[in-house]
């Protein structure tokens, strides 16, 4: 019985069913972005998005199905479980990001934009994962919620959330 990182998490059933419901929300999104109309102005619409999104969620969904065939292999050969070893859950990095997603939420509610709600997300969730509150991951973070906004905006043609950032930017 080994107690190597891969062996932690849930077993093999769980993970089939998450890749079934990963296959089927791709499938679902996939149909619903060949629904769509299409793009009559300059950039690639929503429904190519939407179809990226469809195509990550069925390789996601690909991936979990081979680690839970994996895992039903070594359950049957070794008789072993992920739970007999399974770590205890880390409540202050949950909290973080649950953290990070109100600050979404809040900020795009009361006028902040989509670029400081995500950035406080992002920060969040680094600080969930062991990075330190600093400059660095604030950086970073409005780095790439500004990418994503503006390929979201320009590219997409899609409206995010505006605050006085997004204004800014688009001015």
């Amino acid at each position: 019985m080994s107690t190597d990182s891969h062996t932690f998490g849930p077993g093999w059933r769980v993970l089939a069913g998450i890749a079934l419901a990963l296959e089927a929300l791709a499938l679902l999104i996939w149909l619903d972005a060949n629904r769509l109309p299409a793009q009559v102005t300059v950039g690639v619409g929503p429904a190519a998005a939407m179809r990226m999104v469809a195509l990550l969620l069925a390789a996601l969904g690909l991936a979990h199905g081979l680690v839970a065939w994996t895992r039903r292999v070594r359950a049957t050969e070794e008789g072993f479980t992920p739970r007999d070893l399974a770590p205890i859950t880390h409540h202050a990095a949950l909290a973080w990001i649950l953290g990070g997603l109100a600050a979404l939420a809040l900020c795009i509610n009361f006028g902040g934009g989509f670029i400081l709600g995500a950035t406080a997300l992002f920060v969040a969730t680094a600080r969930a994962f062991g990075q330190p509150l600093g400059v660095r991951p604030a950086g970073i973070g409005l780095s790439l919620t500004t990418l994503v906004f503006l390929f979201f905006a320009r590219a997409l043609s899609l409206s995010l959330p505006m605050g006085p950032l997004e204004r800014l930017l688009l001015a």
